[in-house]
């Protein structure tokens, strides 16, 4: 019994190459799908951190506020990177009276800045060391109520707006896969 070539099952040559090509370009695409997916999933990752640790700070910030409870600003010692908060007065009630009375009285002082890419209070950095502030980051006042004091300009009350442009120290390189644009973070309060 003879046999004929065109009898026998199987795959030529140029079949396995075209179907080993197909499986190459399908496995090259889910690799590339599935590693972009990571890299956006790491990169979300650390802008959440950074939307946290920069929440922390302006969290830290507001309840030094709240414990100092400042009776305005000083304009003279403030500038668009440095705010310096002032506590001066005391309110009692007057029993005779009944009525609030203030008098003056030797005061404290918060400063918040900007220094070297970070939010500080008096001087000392609050957010953490992964955390960077761009130079566009600022710290304005409009003030409502102003008013001299002997040889300072005072602000009674304003409206503090902090603009945060966050980046990652570690990862500021523009060239590295895990490279997150800076973003800014606004907020306002008044005083």
């Amino acid at each position: 019994m003879k046999r004929s070539a065109k009898a026998q099952a199987g795959m030529t040559l140029v079949e396995l190459l075209a179907a080993v090509s197909i499986s190459l370009l399908i496995i090259g695409a889910i690799y590339t799908v599935f590693l972009t997916g990571i890299r956006a999933y790491q990169r979300i990752g650390i802008e959440n951190e950074l939307r946290s640790e920069a929440d922390y700070a302006v969290a830290m910030m507001m309840n030094k506020l709240y414990e100092l409870a400042p009776d305005g600003v000083d304009l003279s010692a403030s500038n668009e990177r440095k705010l310096t908060f002032i506590e001066d007065r005391q309110q009692w009630i007057d029993a005779s009276s009944g009525f609030v009375a203030e008098h003056e009285k030797d005061g404290a002082a918060l400063t918040i800045s900007i220094e070297n890419g970070a939010l500080a209070i008096n001087g000392e950095a609050i957010s953490s060391s992964r955390l960077s502030l761009a130079a566009d980051s600022t710290l304005s006042l409009r003030c409502l109520r102003e008013e001299k004091k002997g040889g300072a300009h005072l602000c009674r009350s304003g409206v503090v707006t902090m603009k945060l442009a966050v980046q990652d120290r570690n990862h500021a390189d523009s060239d590295s896969w895990l490279y997150v644009q800076p973003f800014t973070l606004k907020t306002e309060f008044g005083f």
